[in-house]
């Protein structure tokens, strides 16, 4: 099948590696025209623009930092809305509020063009290795044509039915994942400062009712100072954010949710907004404030 790919960073470069490797054609475009060098030599086509890109396929796929990118390729003047087809399909894998894969999706749908939220779960080993969870806002009939295209970048599919819903999903994954990881994160520090080492700490929890997903990925990074992205301190902060607006649209209490972006947003404010969001020990570690 021949796939659009808008936005290939950490996540989406190797997604669309995948995609290729999975027998699919590739029609690739990125704000920065060296992020598709590679793609390109493997095979991909690099649209000159979102038009070419909805022009030339009938199925896009987009991996974008924030909803006003999202919005801005779908729906904005030269976006992909208006070199699409109606019966055109658009899946986002972007983290985004709800509300506005809603409203996008409600704009595309007037011009018959489909939108679904698609965000994925997994962190970059598993866009690596082509094992993310996708939790999909449609139902599987609905799915059903594009499964070979979604099935080359996870190994599991959450069909959700409805629109919006996979964003939710993915907020509260999201919460549960980077509150876990400042936790940890905050129990590295202080065992600096007990002069325990971090390797230990982390052997320690990984045998008791402390282990997590975070704790086995991280821990051989973190024991070495290692906060290369992964995933974006930058990028944790704003997803914390649509989480507290989830949050205050239905009344709910998230106390620990808005400390731990607090913590989040220090280290960005400090720069260090690009490392990996583990990256928050660099302002939690002896000697910083």
């Amino acid at each position: 099948m021949e796939v659009g790919f808008v936005g290939v960073g950490n996540m989406g470069l190797p997604m669309a590696r995948n995609l290729l490797r999975g027998g699919h054609g590739l029609v690739v475009w990125d704000v920065r025209p060296q992020a598709t060098e590679e793609l390109e030599r493997m095979g991909a086509i690099r649209a000159q623009n979102l038009n070419q890109v909805a022009a030339s396929t009938r199925v896009t796929l987009l991996s974008l930092p924030d909803e006003k990118i999202v919005d801005d390729v779908i729906c904005g003047p030269n976006g992909l809305l208006s070199g699409s087809q109606a019966g055109d399909t658009i899946f986002d894998l972007s983290t985004v509020s709800p509300a506005s894969t809603r409203r996008v999706a409600e704009k595309c749908a007037r011009n018959g063009v489909t939108v679904i939220d698609a965000p994925v779960t997994g962190s970059v080993t598993g866009a690596v290795s082509g094992t993310l969870t996708l939790m999909i806002g449609a139902t599987k009939e609905a799915i059903e044509p594009f499964e070979p295209v979604l099935r080359s970048i996870g190994t599991t599919l959450l069909y959700l039915n409805e629109v919006g819903l996979g964003n939710s999903l993915k907020l509260l994954n999201n919460l549960v994942s980077l509150t876990n990881q400042a936790a940890l994160c905050e129990a590295m520090a202080l065992s600096d400062r007990l002069g325990i080492p971090r390797r230990l700490v982390g052997e320690v929890l990984s045998k008791g009712s402390a282990d997590s997903f975070i704790l086995n990925r991280k821990l051989d990074d973190i024991a070495n100072h290692d906060y290369r992205p992964g995933f974006f301190i930058d990028l944790a902060y704003k997803d914390l954010g649509l989480i507290l607006d989830l949050a205050a649209a239905v009344d709910a209490r998230v106390g620990v949710v808005k400390e731990t972006r607090a913590l989040y947003g220090d280290a960005a404010k400090a720069g260090f907004g690009k490392l990996d969001g583990s990256g928050i020990l660099a302002v939690l570690e002896p000697g910083e404030k």
